[in-house]
């Protein structure tokens, strides 16, 4: 009974203690409780993830000895993905620790307040964990290589923590992160503020000092990092810490041509006890046989005693190069050639050394110009280097022209030969096809009897086994992984055979990319049988030999086309991607003497004349110039030869004639067709070509008719059609003459109103890009205007501007100005001198140029970039990637200027206010554009009545569609070329593909998009990769997403080009354009249809689904995917941002879904829609809260409880978002 008391009030003082532990509480037994509760529990937890993450990076990260090694193994770009769980565990921990046990509230006052208890009050965090786990999160994001979050954790402890110690680290790894983003100047400014500081910890001199050779190894000055590291190695590192140093100090001391220093450091390496790697390679280089040094004699036969030792069968790989090396110095190339060779056929698990070994030997044949050879080994490099291996642009761009190069020199040989054997008499052929045949089969016979001589010693195995000890059960002679004996010669058997292999997937192939044929099998049944052609794959048959040749006078001439196509192509080649001048000239002279009128001929004349020019061979050079001049008079070559100014006065003349087209098309839309007759005049005078002369005579005989009587109308049209039987404008000749010759037609301002432009005809001639490769920049610009657009900034790199803040500045007077646009702002590296910031997308040129002339108006958003050197201006996607694998914008500036500059007109008042804003003008401009269509096209106005048989319900999963008009194509190959795609870019969206047939199309169809904006990014991603069309060749094909109801109806209908129009309309026009609601059909009271209206149109009414009563309390949604990405880092991100931004509203999260692929994050409550604005505004300027998501497709916005009920029921994020912006109005910025 007494002992039942004592246990009753004991739990009462219990319950009492932990209920006084509250972080609402500041007292003494809570601090200690919170304290001890954080270190032996959640804080130990993470920092345990943290160490074992850290482990696994050094246990699985290989460093590259080809290399200079960085001084922290992290750094590889490897590293970042090798440790994530461990990481994410870590920062979860981290996180929880400051949500449960931070506390903040101050403490009870004290009536004594002394100068240690005032110190104690002013805190602004009272449990000594909480810095440690902001540490602890920094680090964990800097493992995974998430630079921008990691040095916001450390930004925020020297902030909030500034008197406490904790703070030198946090600088110290705010330095290493610096260092990662390439922040050089913020990064130096800690190092010197820590170097004068007289309170900075000793022990943490160490980690200064090899943190700073870190920062100036990045910047390649290895003479300052030398400096660091020898300061570093005398401080108190473990031996594998200081083995690692020893050796990155020795690299560096070769990288600054000191080689003593260099040999002597890589023998000081081995009295830390390194890895047997590092030490191999240490070995190696201290005896100079990478550098030179040393007797050669003498290296050459320790190298050849190390071959032969079989402890360094996996380095044989590195002997043979630095054996080749030796002979390459010696001046002997063939030997040095035959000894890299065996570098690369004996490398097997060291894919550093291959790449290094084959790119060495790629080098050597390039310069020999043996391209083949050297094509074979950038293969094998390109197969195992990633995309930040040291000059890999330069080498993939080097590669894919090689392999160009080899595919056409291939084609000339194969087509020879084969046409050789073609003409053969039968008998001699089946001779040689029989002797081939006859080696087949003994070469088989040979491996028949290695097959059997292996089997026979394995069976001598078995019979001895029981002397080995394997039979006894003592010895484990039970299962055979249970006797050592029998894995180790197992182990041997299989080496022998395969050689030294990593245990992974795929472990058979080098090149894991590729898809096996019995992966493809699950296609084979999407192919049509019927049309499938039997080859004979058996080669002891003749048949296997004969079905390719070409026996027939068809198949010859297809076989001399293959080959003058791959000569004409191989020419160009060698002149423009090689400058093999010598070897460009023999190509196309082959090429001429073979088809002396081939349809090339004209063009392969210029190419010798340009050639023999660049080798300064006058004569020849003359000689050519001659007979392009004779033979092609009249030709744009022959033209420019005698007049170099040629190109250039065409280009004017096609400029002036485009804006005269422009005009007189506006002026025959208008109805104005007095106007046009003298426009007429004007154009035929500047020589336009064949196709646009006859639109121009359309609409001249048009005028013309429409100024006289009927008849001489319907003559007129009779003259046209006569003169042009096949032209696009024929058509709608001939329409208006049966509407005469019925006197269906009375009145000629009927015309336009009755909608007889049935036919979209483009005016693609227009275009100056028409003719691309006539223009100065030999083509590589588009001149096409509907392509997507980009707003661009380029600065120098070691300007030192605030990159962060320049972006700031853009998202600001992105929000201020686009209140229905979102842009996306991305940073991007040009080249090693100069960086890009990129602003996407713009639907097209026009709206770029308005996006460009507003934002250059407004010099707060520049002022980072004051007193730096930079260029802004505008490209289309195309020309901005051609940029890229450029490496410069000197040529495009150029063309920027000719085609760009002159367009940028007074749209904005002269003291820089716009009396529109840009947003205003952009949509204006599309509405003129959809109403006109002024943009060189015939078209109806009328939305055709075609679009009404499809679903305008397109919120939901989606397919992308590619649809090829040619029923005898074989698809087969497209299909592995997508499925790899998809695999490789869209593994998470587990896409399907199938076959289909509708009318004349073959289609080819991805399921399992997972919605309207996805299916977007997909269709954007499929039609920039233009590999994945090649196996299409000239076939005419289509792209398009679709739904799975307007599949059904496009098959039911078999019409493409139907849905085509529904897919511009409904897709693309709805990604593009601004939502503003369009204005009248007809122009107000007093002006002309002719005329632009100077009225404001009131938009009309809300009449849809939801209620435009938004007064009242808010929701706030996040649309997110269902899968791939950490939601709990989401989650912790913006439950972090509520508590710092709206602590007063005590805001909650739940979640739940919305459909099969995406879910709900909910975020209750707002008092009303001017607080859920607000929200609105900040997060959205708050990108790195959305970086758990990647390049996942999210949305985010504000809703009334009773719309978002609504909003549960239809599912329709689209239609809410139109809702939105009528609803919640943006105020009109100044």
């Amino acid at each position: 009974m007494k002992r039942g008391f004592l246990h009753t009030i004991l739990l009462f003082i219990l319950a009492g203690m932990v209920s006084g532990c509250s972080t609402e509480k500041n007292t003494r037994a809570s601090r200690a409780y919170h304290n001890v509760t954080s270190k032996y529990n959640i804080y130990f937890n993470g920092k345990e993830s943290l160490k074992a993450g850290v482990d696994r990076i050094e246990k699985s990260v290989e460093d590259d000895f080809t290399q200079v090694i960085p001084i922290f193994k992290e750094s590889y770009a490897t590293a970042g993905n090798t440790s994530r769980a461990d990481m994410d565990n870590a920062v979860l921990k981290g996180t929880k620790l400051i949500q449960i046990h931070s506390i903040t509230k101050k403490p009870k006052r004290q009536k004594q307040r002394t100068r240690r208890y005032q110190q104690f009050a002013s805190r602004e965090e009272f449990n000594k964990w909480v810095d440690d786990s902001y540490m602890l999160i920094g680090k964990a994001y800097f493992y995974q290589h998430n630079y921008v979050s990691a040095s916001e954790n450390f930004s925020l402890i020297l902030r909030k923590f500034p008197d406490e110690k904790i703070k030198y680290d946090a600088m110290i790894w705010l330095i290493r992160s610096y260092s990662e983003q390439g922040r050089y100047n913020e990064a130096t400014e800690l190092i010197q503020l820590l170097q004068s500081d007289k309170l900075f910890p000793r022990k943490l001199e160490k980690e200064l000092a090899r943190t700073s050779a870190d920062m100036y190894m990045k910047q390649k000055d290895y003479r300052e990092a030398i400096k660091f590291l020898d300061i570093a190695m005398k401080k108190g590192f473990s031996r594998k810490e200081k083995a690692r140093m020893q050796y990155v100090l020795a690299q560096l001391y070769h990288e600054t041509g000191d080689e003593d220093k260099a040999t002597e450091a890589f023998r000081k390496v081995r009295k830390y006890n390194p890895p047997f790697k590092m030490d191999f390679n240490a070995r190696i280089n201290a005896a100079g046989m990478f550098s030179g040094k040393g007797d050669p004699v003498k290296l050459k036969k320790e190298l050849r005693k190390m071959l032969r030792d079989e402890k360094n069968i996996e380095f044989r790989d590195q002997i043979y190069f630095a054996l080749a090396n030796l002979y390459f110095r010696e001046g002997d190339r063939q030997q040095a050639i035959e000894n890299y060779r065996k570098s690369v056929s004996s490398s097997v698990d060291n894919s550093f050394q291959l790449a290094h070994s084959s790119i060495t030997l790629a080098d050597l044949y390039f310069e020999d110009q043996i391209y083949k050879e050297a094509q074979a080994y950038y293969d094998t490099a390109v197969m195992v280097i990633s995309e930040d291996y040291p000059g890999y642009d330069q080498l993939s761009q080097r590669h894919a022209s090689l392999s160009r190069l080899v595919e056409n020199l291939t084609v000339v040989e194969v087509q020879d030969s084969l046409q050789k054997l073609a003409l053969m008499p039968e008998n001699e052929r089946n001779t040689l096809i029989d002797k081939w045949i006859a080696q087949v089969k003994e070469k088989q016979r040979q491996e028949e009897l290695i097959a059997r001589r292996e089997q026979s010693e394995r069976g001598f195995y078995r019979a001895n086994e029981y002397r080995f000890g394997m039979g006894s059960a003592s010895q484990g002679g039970g299962w055979y992984f249970y006797n050592p004996q029998t894995v180790s010669f197992g182990k041997a058997q299989f080496q022998q055979r395969w050689g030294r292999r990593k245990l992974e997937d795929n472990w058979r192939r080098k090149n894991k990319s590729i898809v096996s044929s019995d992966e493809m099998e699950e296609f084979a049944e999407l192919a049509d049988s019927t049309r499938a052609v039997v080859r004979e794959d058996d080669p002891l048959e003749r048949n296997y030999y004969i079905q390719d040749l070409p026996l027939n006078d068809t198949l010859m001439a297809i076989s001399h086309d293959k080959i003058r196509d791959a000569l004409f192509n191989a020419g160009r080649i060698f002149k423009s991607d090689f400058s093999d001048y010598p070897h460009s000239a023999e190509t196309f002279e082959d090429l001429n003497n073979r088809y002396p009128e081939n349809i090339y001929l004209l063009s392969a004349l210029f190419e010798l004349y340009d050639v023999y020019d660049l080798m300064g061979n006058t004569a020849l050079s003359n000689r050519y110039r001659d007979l392009i001049i004779s033979r092609f008079p009249d030709s744009k070559y022959a033209r420019y030869l005698q007049n170099p100014n040629f190109f250039a006065e065409m280009e004017a003349r096609k400029n002036e004639l485009n804006n005269i087209y422009q005009e007189t098309f506006r002026s025959y839309k208008a109805g104005r067709y007095r106007e046009i007759i003298p426009r007429v005049r004007q154009m035929k005078q500047l020589e336009p070509d064949t196709f646009l002369l006859s639109k121009i005579d359309f609409m001249h005989t048009v005028a013309e008719g429409v100024l006289s009587d009927m008849q001489s109308f319907g003559n007129g049209l009779k003259g046209y059609i006569s003169s042009y039987p096949k032209a696009e404008t024929t058509p709608l000749a001939k329409e208006i003459l049966a509407l005469i010759e019925e006197n269906t037609l009375d009145d000629y301002q009927k015309l336009v109103e009755m909608g007889y432009l049935h036919d979209e005809i483009r005016n693609d001639e227009l275009q100056p890009g028409n003719e691309p490769e006539n223009d100065e920049f030999g083509g590589k610009f588009s001149y096409d205007d509907d392509l997507l657009h980009y707003f661009v900034i380029a600065y120098p790199r070691n300007a030192g501007i605030d990159v962060n803040r320049l972006k700031f500045d853009i998202a600001n007077y992105n929000l201020d100005h686009y209140t229905k646009l979102d842009f996306d702002i991305e940073e991007e590296n040009l080249d090693a001198a100069n960086n890009l910031i990129l602003v996407r997308s713009l639907v097209n040129k026009e709206q770029a140029l308005i996006y460009f002339r507003a934002i250059i108006r407004q010099p707060e958003v520049f002022r980072t970039l004051s007193n730096t050197r930079y260029v802004n201006f505008v490209a289309s996607s195309t020309n901005y990637r051609q940029i890229l694998s450029e490496k410069s914008t000197s040529d495009y500036l150029k063309f920027y200027l000719t085609n760009y500059s002159r367009f940028i007109g007074p749209d904005f008042s002269p003291d820089g206010a716009p009396e529109e804003s840009p947003e205003e003008l952009m949509a204006r401009a599309q509405r003129e554009d959809e109403l006109l269509q002024e943009r060189g096209r015939f078209v109806t106005v009328d939305v055709p009545a075609t679009l009404g048989r499809f679903s305008s319900f397109v919120d939901t999963t989606q397919s992308y569609v590619l649809a090829v008009m040619d029923k005898n194509l074989s698809l087969r190959p497209v299909i592995a070329q997508f499925s790899d795609f998809n695999r490789n870019n869209f593994r998470i969206w587990n896409l399907a593909l199938q076959l289909k047939q509708a009318g004349d199309y073959q289609l080819l169809v991805v399921q399992g998009l997972p919605g309207f904006t996805e299916s977007l990014s997909y269709f954007r991603k499929v039609i920039l990769e233009r590999s994945l069309f090649r196996n299409l060749g000239q076939s005419v094909y289509r792209s398009f997403i679709i739904t799975g109801k307007n599949l059904e109806l496009l098959m039911q209908k078999g019409d493409v080009d139907n849905y085509l129009e529904f897919f511009r309309t409904r897709y693309i026009q709805s990604a593009g354009q601004s939502l503003t609601p369009p204005a009248a059909d007809s122009a107000p009271s007093g002006i002309s249809p002719g005329e632009p209206s100077q009225e404001v149109t009131t938009p009309a009414p809300y009449a849809g689904p939801y209620d435009a009563d938004v007064k009242k309390i808010h929701h706030y949604l996040f649309i997110v995917p269902l899968e791939g990405f950490r939601k709990d880092n989401l989650l912790n991100q913006i439950n972090e941002f509520n508590k710092s931004e709206f602590r007063d509203l005590m805001l909650k999260i739940d979640e739940e879904p919305l459909d099969g692929f995406r879910s709900i994050i909910r975020i209750t409550e707002f008092p009303d829609d001017s607080a859920a604005t607000l929200y609105n505004r900040k997060i959205s300027v708050r990108r790195t809260l959305f970086e758990p998501l990647g390049t996942l497709t999210y949305r985010h916005f504000a809703i009334t409880p009773r719309n978002y009920e609504t909003f549960l029921k239809r599912k329709n994020i689209i239609e809410y978002l139109d809702f939105v912006k009528v609803a919640y109005p943006e105020p009109r910025q100044p």
